[in-house]
């Protein structure tokens, strides 16, 4: 793979297809534009206040209608702008997950779906659909019953000749890990990162069997969520992989013609939580604590070490509804913590087992 740090050469080698990937930069959300030839993909299309701005930047592509429309999952930073694209453009077939959510933009997409009699196909692991000369398959969700909404995320792998790319929405480490168990290849040249960078995802086993050369994160500047996380940077960082991101690098995109990949943008220099303008700190083991307080001397901090000794064990993430073990490296912000004397209580609360740490043993 190779970087143009310029801009993408128009000619390729005589008889190679061309496949772009566009990261549509729409802030705190996710948004794909997939081309091979004439034919068109979009993945994701962002939250509500950049609905407008995908389907600009859609027809500034020259799309007239959209081969597939993927929707990862119904969280409204990925299904507002389809919603808005659906309206617009003629589309041959939607994948989405078979769950339901009783979210306004969901009832719009259903009622756009139904209005239009889109053909609507749910996602089989292993499947394979052609895009021009391009091609992708499902990696997840692997499951049908999750109590994550993240994990029903539709991951897919599109090849171009011998060029890869992953992109897996906001799966979470409980889907890496079956992606994991499958037969499915994962091993890819560019990584769209899991949940935006999330602490929760691109867990260390994942990275390792797909040794992206390049990861692009997707995700909006000084968003609330902290996104991306330091573990999972620092994650990033220990395969040395190249980062591009939205946040601070725009839309990205990626040209490839079935050897080689070219980018409109130099890969991000930044890796260290001070780049991101964050006041959390840096613990002993190298990666951010995610939680305030000052540090103490077992590596932890004081407010970590106060809570744990009045008996509490573990440690939920209020927002995606995991417990995890003290020492797991997935763990959430202060802001966003709960802590449980027991794992009854954390089922209790409707909290399910970090896959990563593995909290039950």
């Amino acid at each position: 793979v190779q970087e143009d740090t310029g801009s993408i050469q128009k000619a390729f080698a005589v008889g190679k297809s061309t496949m772009k990937v566009h990261y549509i930069d729409v802030g705190q959300g996710s948004a794909v534009l997939v081309q091979s030839g004439s034919h068109f993909m979009l993945v994701d299309g962002g939250d509500r206040d950049a609905s407008s701005k995908v389907v600009s930047y859609l027809k500034r592509q020259k799309v007239k209608k959209l081969d597939y429309v993927v929707v990862s999952h119904y969280d409204a930073d990925h299904l507002n702008g389809v919603v808005g694209a659906l309206n617009v453009f003629p589309v041959k077939c939607v994948i989405a997950p078979d769950y339901t959510t009783d979210s306004r933009v969901y009832q719009s997409y259903c009622n756009i779906i139904a209005q239009k009699k889109i053909a609507t196909t749910r996602p089989k692991v292993g499947a394979k659909y052609s895009l021009g000369k391009a091609k992708f398959t499902i990696l997840a969700p692997n499951r049908s019953s999750y109590t994550n909404e993240n994990d029903y995320s539709v991951a897919l792998k599109l090849v171009n000749g011998r060029n890869r790319f992953v992109i897996t929405g906001d799966a979470e480490t409980e889907s890496e890990y079956e992606m994991l168990a499958g037969k499915q290849s994962l091993s890819c040249d560019v990584y769209m990162a899991g949940h935006h960078g999330s602490a929760n995802a691109s867990s260390e086993k994942f990275l390792q069997a797909m040794k992206p050369k390049y990861t692009v994160i997707s995700c909006g500047a000084d968003n609330k969520y902290g996104h991306p996380a330091q573990g999972a940077m620092s994650r990033f960082k220990a395969i040395g992989t190249k980062i591009f991101r939205t946040d601070q690098q725009g839309t990205i995109i990626a040209t490839s013609n079935g050897s080689s990949i070219k980018w409109n943008k130099s890969p991000s220099r930044l890796w260290s939580y001070r780049e991101y303008g964050s006041s959390s700190l840096i613990a002993a083991d190298g990666l951010k604590s995610q939680i305030s307080g000052s540090k103490n001397t077992s590596g932890g901090t004081t407010a970590q070490g106060s809570a744990l000794a009045k008996g509490q064990k573990y440690i939920g993430n209020i927002n995606s509804k995991k417990f995890h073990l003290p020492s797991c490296r997935g763990l959430p912000y202060e802001k966003n913590r709960v802590y449980f004397k027991s794992i009854a209580a954390a089922h209790k609360a409707g909290y399910s087992p970090c896959g990563l740490c593995h909290p039950e043993g």
